[in-house]
């Protein structure tokens, strides 16, 4: 499977993101954001096939997210973000726990509830 597929359907289109995605694929990666983000107004992550991360994909993804809300597109994650991913996200320091600063109030791809 190739590290970044996008599926296009009649109401969403939908990146999935397999691998471990470092700075050595930093340019893939921002290339392969930058067409997905061109492919319409409801814009789906899936992080299910993501093995490993660092804070360069982190931080494209962030961008994204910011460059989507002030294009008024819908960018949300695939189901529940996977454990191997949170785990990624809060040793990494990119946790939060409310809404994106930059995003006006909205949710940040970031945040979710601990389950009791």
């Amino acid at each position: 499977m190739k590290p970044f597929e996008i599926v296009t359907s009649s109401d969403q289109t939908q990146l999935q993101i397999s691998g471990d995605i470092s700075i050595q694929n930093a340019q893939e990666c921002l290339e392969a954001l930058r067409d997905f983000q061109s492919k319409g107004k409801r814009l789906l992550l899936n992080l299910d096939g993501v093995t490993g991360a660092d804070v360069s994909f982190l931080q494209l993804i962030c961008s994204l997210h910011r460059t989507c809300l002030k294009a008024g597109q819908n960018l949300t994650l695939k189901g529940n973000m996977p454990e191997t991913f949170k785990t990624i996200v809060e040793s990494s320091g990119y946790r939060r726990l409310g809404a994106c600063k930059f995003g006006g109030g909205n949710p940040c791809l970031w945040s979710w509830r601990n389950e009791t």
